[in-house]
């Protein structure tokens, strides 16, 4: 995956140029479309004083909404309600007043860890669900997510136990470099089988199709079961970036949803079906094909293209509405969630407001912080306090908490070689011990209700899986 910055706003043909060279032949964050970069997109505060922090809020995951007395709508009225607010809601977000430094914030630039200081995380514990509720984690800080794209091992050959390739993933997410203690806790699962031809003009179909697939659906049953009986939930994961360029191209997702659901719920047993839906749309990945340019054409205020923009609000309030309706069905709660740039925050008004009202679509939201941790301009690291951007110091732990004071965060981490990532994004050349140390830290200085944890993009070829100490 290319985690190269795609930054919003090119400002001359050198710049597009740039961008051409760094892109790469994979997605950043999104295997759906593989010169994509999730580490771009936008970001949320321009002043170079990052650390900020907030008054933890209470979620509750049986309502999807912050519990009342927190949170931009609540700060006038601590009684109020949580409500649905239309879908048409594109207000720019009320503006956070940035709280002191946080004392307790003492990260160690990566470039240099201290590892003997390391916390030691709890050993993981990895019991079967035992309900028909898929959102227990919510409440928890203790999720360790990991991407698995269709790429090597493809989702075929996972799902059929090729060469043990199965048992070779399972026995990855028990003990990830032999560290049981750091054990996986939930997947993001492309389950289909794609080709990536002509990813930004045309909307890909399947050619493994395990969930419409009457002889293809036992063996994802028995994957799912077999991932719950280790502990580890899976969300089903899709995503295009041209989703958005087209109303015929937006009907994809929407079809998509309706497929998983109703995969679900053909078992009876909810060990058999997927945990959750998880969506990855990176619109300003598009530089090739019809679309290419369109992202950054009639513009809204503080954002970007106002049609792609009303359409990938569509999309994931069509699938929130499919999921809640499967959930009054069936009585089994699953999450809905998407990834998003570091600095998405700050250069995209519009979404910020979408996704950030009280029980807006989604449940949770992943933050591509694609940073390996080293000092940024002002000495701070870069994964905790962003890294310089346009004149201005963006993106980062501390200031995405402060941002998305409404949704629960899950901080995800590049692990890509530079065929699939820029160096100062990814943790490849640090190795997983200064990947980890950097785990730690996150968990042990910035706990917070709103962050469940950390996601590892992604298990492989040449990542994750693959990293040396």
């Amino acid at each position: 995956m290319t985690n190269s910055r795609t930054f919003l706003r090119p400002h001359s043909l050198i710049y597009i140029a740039l961008i051409t060279v760094l892109v790469g032949t994979y997605a950043c964050g999104d295997a759906a479309d593989f010169d994509d970069n999730p580490g771009s997109a936008e970001w949320q505060q321009s002043d170079t004083n990052q650390d900020r922090t907030k008054t933890p809020t209470t979620y509750d995951p049986t309502t999807r909404a912050v519990a009342p007395g927190f949170g931009f709508a609540d700060l006038a009225n601590p009684n109020a309600q949580a409500t649905r607010p239309p879908a048409s809601d594109s207000a720019p977000p009320a503006k956070d007043a940035p709280p002191a430094k946080d004392a307790t914030d003492t990260d160690a630039p990566a470039d240099n860890p201290a590892q003997s200081d390391s916390p030691n995380p709890p050993a993981a514990s990895a019991p079967a669900p035992s309900s028909a509720d898929s959102t227990a984690f919510l409440s928890k800080s203790d999720t360790r997510a990991m991407w698995v794209w269709n790429e090597n091992p493809t989702a075929q050959q996972l799902l059929e136990n090729s060469a043990g390739a199965q048992d070779e993933l399972f026995a990855f997410l028990a003990a990830p470099h032999n560290q049981a203690n750091r054990a996986i806790n939930r997947l993001f699962f492309e389950a289909r089988g794609y080709s990536n031809a002509d990813r930004f003009e045309t909307v890909r179909t399947p050619s493994y199709d395990p969930i419409k697939t009457g002889a293809d659906q036992q063996k994802l049953r028995i994957f799912l079961a077999r991932a719950h009986a280790q502990g580890v939930a899976v969300e089903y994961l899709d995503g295009q970036a041209i989703w958005v360029a087209s109303d015929a191209n937006a009907q994809a997702p929407k079809d998509i949803c309706t497929d998983v659901l109703a995969f679900n719920r053909s078992s009876t047993n909810v060990a058999e079906r997927f945990d959750g839906i998880h969506l990855d749309i990176e619109p300003h990945t598009v530089q090739s094909g019809s679309f290419a340019g369109v992202w950054w054409e009639n513009r809204l205020p503080g954002g970007y293209n106002a049609e792609w923009t009303a359409r990938w609000k569509d999309i994931l309030n069509t699938c929130r509405q499919k999921i809640d309706a499967y959930t009054a069905e069936t009585g089994h709660r699953i999450t809905f969630s998407s990834d998003l740039g570091t600095d998405y925050a700050h250069y995209n008004a519009p979404i910020l407001a979408f996704l950030n009202r009280r029980d807006g679509p989604l449940d949770y939201l992943t933050i591509m912080n694609y940073f390996d941790n080293r000092p940024n301009r002002d000495g701070n690291p870069s994964y905790f306090h962003g890294e310089d951007a346009e004149g201005a110091v963006v993106g980062g732990v501390i200031q995405n908490l402060g941002a998305w004071a409404n949704l629960p965060l899950l901080f995800a981490m590049e692990t890509g070689p530079e065929s699939i990532a820029a160096d100062a994004q990814s943790f490849y050349q640090e190795g997983y011990g200064v990947l980890y140390h950097t785990v730690d830290t996150l968990l042990a200085n910035h706990a917070s209700p709103r962050n469940l944890g950390v996601g590892f993009h992604h298990y492989s070829p040449q990542s994750y899986r693959d990293l040396k100490p």
